[in-house]
């Protein structure tokens, strides 16, 4: 089998001291707080047609929870109703009257496994890099040693929650068919390397696991 080496979008290759975002200017703190939103980019996700409200929300809270990583430490509740404050008023012509979009968006924030800035593509390049974890070492099969390491990187990079495995997406990673991904993920989970946290949903998300050194 050959192994893809690269995302299916253009993805450089980083040192695995490199930080886990995307770079940007630093702010001063005072210039990111003084508009109550923490220096979040609200406007990128303004509502612009009907019935994209819940795909633009998640991307919203995936650049709230971008932003906290780059910046060591989460927002305040406060913090969070002003940014959802300013994005329905600028996108109040395709809202629902009377619908409660800041549980919506608190609902989000708490959904999302890999915040803004941060791809798998660039953790599939560091995994390349990573020692698989002992417990795979006895298995030959080198693609399977290397989603056991891209699970690291999962898990690295949501911290102590679960992390998501889309196993149609790791299959296009790893130039292979989704079956192969999800036998691999089975025996991942025999050899205790993963943990199951959340099954999937059908049609709605994939299951969600913690990786276990």
């Amino acid at each position: 089998m050959k192994l893809a080496s690269s995302w299916i979008e253009d993805v450089s290759i980083t040192t695995a001291s490199e930080p886990l975002y995307d770079e940007v200017e630093e702010l001063d703190e005072a210039d990111e707080t003084k508009d109550g939103c923490g220096g979040v980019g609200w406007q990128l996700h303004v509502l612009k047609k009907p019935r994209s409200s819940n795909k633009m929300l998640h991307e919203l809270a995936r650049e709230v929870r971008g932003v906290e990583k780059r910046r060591g430490k989460r927002l305040t509740v406060i913090q969070y109703k002003t940014i959802c404050g300013k994005w329905e008023d600028a996108s109040r012509p395709f809202l629902r009257k009377g619908h409660d979009y800041f549980v919506d968006f608190l609902a989000k924030l708490n959904c999302v496994t890999i915040p803004k800035g941060q791809t798998l593509g660039a953790a599939f390049q560091r995994a390349k890099r990573r020692q698989p974890p002992a417990k795979v070492l006895p298995v030959p099969n080198q693609g399977l040693r290397l989603l056991a390491s891209l699970c690291g990187e999962l898990q690295e990079m949501t911290g102590g929650q679960p992390f998501m495995l889309h196993q149609s997406s790791i299959a296009k990673l790893f130039h292979t068919q989704q079956q192969t991904i999800s036998n691999w993920i089975k025996a991942l989970r025999t050899v205790e390397v993963l943990k199951l946290a959340e099954a999937a949903i059908p049609n709605a998300r994939a299951a969600r696991y913690y990786f276990i050194e």
